[in-house]
Parts: C-alpha cells; structure tokens; sequence
C-alpha cells in the first residue's frame, strides 16, 4: 500500500514539476554565480569583522563529507555503466562509445555545478539571515524580507516544517542506498546475507555510532570524521588511478569535460530528448530532486559552519571545489568501470544494472591488491555513512530548536536515529520507494528556493545601501 502510494505522488509530481526542476535548478546556477562576480559577493557572514570559526581544509571537508561523501562511492561506478547499458535519451546504441561518453557527461552534469548551485543558495540565504541579520538557523527566517511577518505566524511553522521533513526525506534516501551498498560489501567479501534484517542492524549499529560522535558536536566529532574522510577517499582515489586503466581514465577526462561544456545549455535544460521521453522523466526529475531534498539540510549545515566566509569564497568552496572533484571521482572511477566493460575485460554493466550498490566492488575486484583496497572500503563506507547521520542529526536538532547553533544533546541524539525512516523505507519498497520520497519531498521545497532568492537580493542591497550612505556621510 505504502509503495503503491509513493509511486503514485511521484508520478503526479513529476507529470506537474518535471519540466519545471531543469529550468530552476539552471536559474540558481545563475543567481549564485552573478552573487560572486558583483560587489555584494565581497560581503562576509556575520559582518566584516568576523572571523572563520574553522580552517580552510576542515570546512571544505566539512561541506564535501555532509553533502556527497556517501553518495560518491554509490554512483560513481555504477551511474556510468547504468547510462552504457541504457543510453540518456535512447539516442546511441547501448554499450557503445557514444553512449559511454553520454553517460560521463550526464554523470558531470548531475554532480557538477548545477547540483553544489543549489545548497550554495540555502548557505547563503540562511548564513546571511543567520549571522548578519540576527535570525536563528531556519529556513523561514531567511524568508522574512519576502514575507514579513507571516514568518513568524503558521506559515513559518510551516516552511521550518517542509524543511525538516524534506530532510528526513532525503537523508533516509542517501543513507539507505549506502546502507543496500554496506550490506553488498559484507554479502561479496564475507557471505553475509543480503537481507533486510541485515540492513536494518547496520543502520541501528552506525546510527549508534553517529549517535556518539553527535554528542561531541562540530569541532571535534563532525570536524575530525570529515578530515578522515577526506584523506582515506584521497588514497583510494590515487590508488584507483594508479593502478587501473590510467590511460583510459585520463582519455575520459579529456572527452568527458569536451562533451560536457559543448553540450552544457541543452543539457542543462533538459532539452536534448524528445518531449515526454521515458529516460527524461525518470532521471532528470530524481537527481534534481534529490540534491533540492537534500539542500534545507546540507545548505544549513554549510551555513552554520561558513560564519567569517565572504559570499563569494562561499560560492566558490560550495560549488567550484566539489564540481572539480566530481569531475575528477567519477572520471577515475567511472574511467575505470568503463574502461574495463568497452575493453572486454569483465562485464560490470550487468551487475551495475541489476544491484547498483555492487558495481563499487565488482570494479574493485578487478584491480590490484584487490583485498587491500576493499578492506579499506568497507570500514571508508561505514565512516561516511556515520558523518552524513551526524551532519543530518545537528541540523535537525537546529531546526526543531528555533535555529539554535548549538542544539541540547538530547535533541541531537534524538535526531540522530532519524535513518530509522530508511530501514521503514526499505522494508516497505526498497531503493524504489527511496527514491519516490525523495521526488515527493523535493516539491515544495523548489518553490521555497525560489523564495530564498527572492529574499535574499533586497537584504543584500538593502545592507550594501546602507553602508554606502554610512560611509558617505
């Protein structure tokens, strides 16, 4: 009932919003890149005087482990193969070189600066109200110059509460395919069952996990977890392409980041397929709504860690940074997977298709040192996994405290077993049923990042008028 239901929503969302998430995904893009280029991207969270609470490598770490880590080592192998089998827009022939290098560029596009557009606009339009207007962590504050006072009344409760369950929505997605990609490991290396009952204990023992590290808070739990991440991601990201197909990984760098900028605007736009296409309907709408589930609550938390930043460093660490090390994660991994299909090397495509969350270690499995590399993967997934609960349980406890900086423990600890939501989920309809709330959830959480534009424009020239007259009288 539950799945026949969510598949339901989903389809009335996407025949009502599909269209629409190409085009305003494409116009936040814009927004936040003409606010780092005008005089207004000089203007630093918290007000000129203020300091950065964390060092440069730390919160872009911060910022990278919250928004993608997990996520990264789910599609990075897998997105690639998945569009070889099965071609973006039906428009090349499967397993062919065309549609190897349509799945590289459309992987660029859905991990690229499109996708980091989005939680730069939550981070700055929340930072801004948070740090230099003295409103509390909430997306409804930020909202405040487009709607008065109508924030602090039913329809503030509102948008704060769209925003915590976009949240819950969207989280449970990520961590319950990383969970279905845990689950996948231990079944491949170590025969565990691939079962339901084995995905619900990883989850309840990670969440434990995350549940502790939450009680440390920012500077020391979350700070020190995306640090590790970051390293371990960087040796097996220099292992991967040490040892793998280097040639090809950098050919499809080159080809890939070619085809990528040649087609930016029609595939930034949705406009390459045929009106109505199957392919258009299925991944463009899930994608975009993915990232805008996920923005309240990774565009909050990069908010809360951004006080001191000016707002063009802001657009720069959030959407230029981790644009290029998507580029450069999913040419090497996805080099890597391609490379080894189209060579006839080892058939991955298959497995890609069939359980995504085996692909990462089908590809493993085909380089040297193999059980050297998975013995790390396996812990780096189960590290990942922890620090986007723990991200997810600080913001959620912001934003069930009126915004607070610093949330009470137990608020914290309460929202830290909110993954339970994924194990309901996957008992219900597994990655399928993820993916459908991850849709719903997105919609009106799109017409709210709307408003943050709207809003923010008038207090950053409103301030910057301010200051003019200041100075000139």
């Amino acid at each position: 009932m539950l799945i026949d239901s969510l598949a339901a929503i989903r389809e009335a969302v996407v025949g009502t919003l599909g269209p629409v998430y190409p085009v305003t995904v494409s116009q936040l893009l814009v927004f936040v890149v003409v606010l780092a280029l005008v005089p207004v991207g000089r203007k630093r969270l918290g007000g000129p005087d203020a300091k950065p609470e964390f060092g440069a490598i730390s919160w872009v770490a911060m910022l990278m482990s919250a928004g993608v880590g997990l996520s990264f080592l789910f599609w990075g192998e897998a997105e690639p193969l998945i569009h070889l089998a099965a071609p973006p827009y039906g428009a090349t022939d499967p397993g062919s070189e065309e549609a190897a290098r349509a799945g590289m560029r459309y992987s660029y596009l859905f991990w690229g600066p499109h996708a980091w557009g989005i939680f730069a606009v939550v981070a700055i339009a929340i930072g801004y109200a948070a740090f230099n207007r003295g409103s509390g962590m909430l997306v409804s504050a930020a909202l405040r110059p487009l709607l008065g006072r109508l924030v602090d009344g039913w329809l503030g409760n509102v948008i704060d509460t769209l925003a915590v369950l976009a949240i819950l929505f969207g989280v449970a997605t990520s961590l319950g395919l990383g969970t279905g990609e845990l689950n996948a490991g231990l079944a491949d290396q170590f025969g565990i069952a691939d079962s339901y009952g084995v995905k619900i204990t990883i989850i309840v023992a990670l969440m434990t996990f995350a549940t502790i590290s939450a009680m440390t808070g920012l500077g020391r739990g979350i700070r020190i977890l995306s640090l590790a991440n970051v390293a371990v991601c960087g040796l097996l990201l220099a292992y991967a392409f040490v040892t793998g197909p280097t040639a090809s990984i950098l050919s499809t760098l080159g080809t890939g980041v070619a085809d990528y900028v040649r087609a930016f605007v029609p595939m930034s736009l949705a406009s390459e397929g045929a009106t109505g296409d199957a392919w258009t309907g299925e991944w463009i709408p899930f994608f975009w709504a993915w990232w805008i589930g996920w923005a309240p609550f990774v565009g909050a938390f990069i908010a809360r860690i951004s006080r001191g930043r000016t707002i063009r460093s802001v657009v720069v660490a959030v959407v230029l940074v981790p644009s290029l090390v998507s580029v450069v994660w999913f040419s090497v991994f996805g080099g890597t997977s391609l490379g080894r299909e189209l060579s006839g090397a080892v058939s991955v495509s298959g497995v890609a298709a069939e359980a995504e969350s085996v692909a990462t270690f089908a590809v493993f499995d085909t380089l040297p040192l193999t059980g050297l590399a998975l013995v790390i993967l396996v812990p780096m997934l189960a590290l990942l996994f922890i620090t986007s609960a723990d991200s997810a349980s600080f913001m959620l406890g912001s934003a069930t405290t009126g915004g607070s900086l610093k949330p009470p423990r137990p608020v914290r600890m309460m929202w830290s077993f909110a993954a339970a939501f994924a194990a309901v989920l996957l008992l219900s309809g597994g990655s399928d049923s993820l993916r459908d709330a991850a849709v719903i959830a997105a919609a009106p959480f799109t017409v709210i990042l709307v408003g943050l534009c709207l809003s923010l424009v008038p207090m950053l020239w409103r301030d910057r008028a301010g200051a003019v007259r200041k100075s000139s009288g």
